[in-house]
């Protein structure tokens, strides 16, 4: 089995770690290179070794612990509901090892806490305990027997100022860059022609040996034996570099991308290497792969040249967390599950902000970037068992104790990513609902208290969530995301009319849906209809004024009336399957308008079906009962008749409404009679019913459900009305018998 962590570095993997050397072995004189002032020190003893093992295992027992917690919190998402015994055990474990993390956090916070911010630190220095300023130095071992470069890591108030040194002449170097630096052309995936940097291993063989005459016996020795090591380190650097999977062109030498490197795991070898060993069992070896999803997952991500990694992470967990919102007490009370959501988030990381996110236990996130910040880890509530209400304000915890190393820093980890749903259409699936802000500004969350909250602006649906929504207990902050499109139809409104149905249909506070924009939600449905679903792009509808006065205009037209008829009957009301009450009840309202000219001279409101004949406003009074095809409860269908207005706002009580709905079902359904009374002998009477609409329209509601038949199945699809109540066909009676 091999003995070093593999880190991906573009489509090829590099074995950055060193093998071979056991944590105590025998002392004498060590040899260090520190690239970024471009020194070798000497040093009489392993001091440093010892320092490094130090920061090493305590870094390393916190990311054992929490890939524990993964497996752990993976194990238990596996259970079925009645495997309560070991779901209790895990739960247990899991909070166990919650408890160890916090721990270990603290114990490395205390050997961090001297470090100084690392933009104070002077540029190209190797510090040591003279100076005020103290850095976390990077310095690679020139020692043989080993199979691959060894870093050590250091605080520079343990490098003693009276240790050797002996920095590079740089006589041939150029402003800004390292003397064994040169430059190459090459071509990218594009055929453009770049410049990117490259360690030129001949040229710092030279200047070596422009310094190797001021060294001692012991340490010409160990260059002439092993300068080799270099070489590797060199080859390491351009290959990581060239294969890049962040397409940088320029190495990272500075006091950042050292604590970068630290952080994700450059130092991590042998007995200190999470990945192969036990932390538990020192003398157990296995093999852990970094995982796919994880802080763990920057370990495998890190490009070594450049000090830059992302890691991957779904919040809470794989299974999500319920949102909830409480129900009105005369419809039962209690909270309404209004569907699961997940954040898929992927950060990219770089500098003190991305080594941050490595060391701290939380998190502060502004719109689409992040930062580590000291916390205890997230909440214990059991995976797939977390809820929040979002109809409460929340107020971000308190971190305090940030360590200097990270406290000013201007370079910021970007975050990427989406809100996912557990989407009862796609048989539980978790799909896309939006997808974090491009270039959101760190005010998007400026003076707002809410916790989830749903707005409309810029032609576009935006979602704002806390933090602490996302991360649990260890998250502040705010995250925005945007969804815009085809996706408003397709992702967002589904969401949103399962939130509605789930929450018995009560109205939303201005803590969850912006207050206005609720009738944004409800003018969309019908101008998408009207219009196309490209009609938001195409159109100036990007805020919710405008969407309504544009709705109006149409309510206006009878093209786009006559329009919107036929667009329900064609999708048999499918185009109105995800829209709130309020849209399907300005949909029959202005569909049950009419006039005299509607009447006699309106061939589109009086098409009939092959079955129908004599039917007055066939199309009319198909797409009404279309409009309810998609009905979920009794409570739904009051609100649509409560809504009965063009402008979505309440009018009359519902079953008023209701009755004007029926009254303009049954015109023309009068029971037309003929040969009654004839005098010609042996004539048949003969009966037509034209029409049955006003009676389908009662048979829904009494077919529809009660609420509480609804509670409990909030991850159900939803269910459509009887077919056979949506249309209605032309009865002939001929002498008592039906034809």
């Amino acid at each position: 089995m091999s003995n070093t962590t593999e880190t991906v570095h573009g489509s090829g993997k590099t074995g950055m770690q060193a093998n071979g050397i056991k944590a105590n072995h025998a002392t004498g004189t060590r040899l260090y290179f520190h690239a970024d002032s471009e020194t070798f020190l000497a040093v009489d003893g392993d001091n440093l070794e010892q320092e490094s093992n130090e920061l090493n295992r305590l870094l390393g027992d916190q990311v054992d612990t929490q890939m524990r917690i993964d497996d752990l919190t993976t194990q238990c998402t596996k259970l079925n509901w009645g495997q309560v015994g070991e779901k209790q055990t895990l739960q247990t474990q899991i909070q166990q090892e919650a408890q160890r993390l916090d721990d270990l956090n603290k114990k490395l916070k205390v050997k961090l806490a001297m470090l100084s911010a690392t933009e104070e630190l002077p540029k190209a220095t190797l510090l040591d305990n003279s100076k005020s300023a103290v850095g976390l130095m990077e310095l690679i071992e020139v020692r043989g027997n080993m199979k691959g470069v060894r870093y050590i890591y250091a605080r520079s108030d343990q490098i003693d100022s009276k240790w050797r040194r002996y920095p590079l002449e740089e006589g041939d170097k150029k402003s800004g860059s390292k003397s064994f630096v040169v430059y190459e052309s090459y071509t990218d995936s594009e055929g453009s022609t770049k410049i990117r940097e490259k360690i030129d291993y001949d040229k710092l063989k030279s200047q070596i040996s422009k310094i190797k005459p001021k060294m001692l016996k012991a340490e010409q020795e160990l260059l002439e034996q092993h300068t080799g090591i270099l070489g590797q380190w060199a080859r390491d650097m351009n290959d990581s570099l060239k294969h890049s999977p962040y397409q940088g062109d320029r190495f990272g030498f500075d006091s950042q991308s050292q604590l970068m490197r630290w952080t994700y795991g450059a130092g991590l070898t042998e007995e200190l290497n999470p990945f192969e060993v036990d932390f538990r069992n020192q003398g157990k070896k296995i093999k852990k792969e970094a995982v796919a999803s994880g802080k763990a997952s920057a370990y495998a991500s890190l490009a070594l040249a450049e000090s830059r990694s992302k890691f991957t992470l779904s919040l809470p967990d794989i299974h999500g967390i319920t949102i909830t919102y409480p129900l009105k007490p005369e419809m039962g009370g209690g909270m309404g599950n209004l569907g699961i959501l997940r954040f898929d988030f992927e950060l990219a990381l770089a500098g003190s902000v991305g080594a941050s996110l490595g060391v701290e236990l939380g998190v502060s996130v502004k719109s689409n970037w992040a930062k580590g910040v000291p916390s205890p880890s997230a909440d214990n509530t059991p995976p797939g068992q977390r809820k929040i209400d979002i109809s409460q304000a929340v107020k971000d915890p308190e971190a305090t104790g940030e360590l200097t190393v990270f406290v000013g820093a201007q370079a910021s980890a970007n975050l990427s990513g989406t809100i996912k749903w557990c989407n009862p259409e796609k048989s539980k699936e978790y799909t896309t609902l939006a997808k974090v802000a491009l270039g959101a500004t760190v005010q998007a969350g400026a003076g707002w208290s809410g916790t989830f909250t749903f707005s409309f602006a810029d032609g576009k649906v935006k979602v704002l969530a806390r933090g602490g929504v996302c991360w649990g207990g260890g998250g502040k902050g705010s995250i925005a995301f945007d969804i815009d499109g085809k996706a408003i139809m397709t992702d967002f409104m589904p969401c949103f009319t399962y939130m509605l149905r789930n929450a018995d249909y009560v109205q939303l506070s201005n803590t969850v849906i912006r207050e206005g924009d609720y009738y944004a939600f409800c003018a969309l449905p019908l101008l998408y209809t009207m219009y196309g679903v490209n009609s938001l792009i195409d159109n100036s509808w990007d805020q919710t004024n405008r969407l309504l006065d544009s709705l109006r205009d149409s309510w206006e037209s009878k093209e786009q009336r006559v329009l919107l008829m036929q667009k329900i009957i064609d999708t048999q009301g499918d185009c109105l399957k995800f829209s709130p009450p309020e849209s399907k009840g300005a949909a029959i309202a202005s569909l049950i308008e009419h006039d005299f000219w509607d009447e006699f001279a309106s061939p589109a409101s009086n098409t009939q079906t092959d079955c129908e004949g004599l039917v007055m406003f066939s199309a009319r009074k198909r797409a009404v009962l279309l409009c309810l095809r998609w009905v979920q409860s009794k409570r739904e269908y009051e609100n649509v008749m409560q809504h009965l207005s063009k402008d979505f706002k309440s009018v009359g009580s519902w079953q008023g409404n209701q009755q004007s709905v029926a009254d303009f079902l049954a015109l023309g359904e009068q029971e037309r009679n003929y040969g009654v009374g004839s005098s010609i002998p042996n004539v048949l009477e003969v009966k037509i019913i034209p029409s049955h609409y006003a009676k389908n329209l009662m048979n829904i509601w009494l077919d529809l459900p009660d609420t509480k038949e609804v509670q409990g199945s909030e991850l159900h699809k939803l269910k459509e009305v009887s077919p056979v109540l949506m249309q209605s066909c032309t009865r002939v009676i001929i002498g008592g018998q039906e034809f």
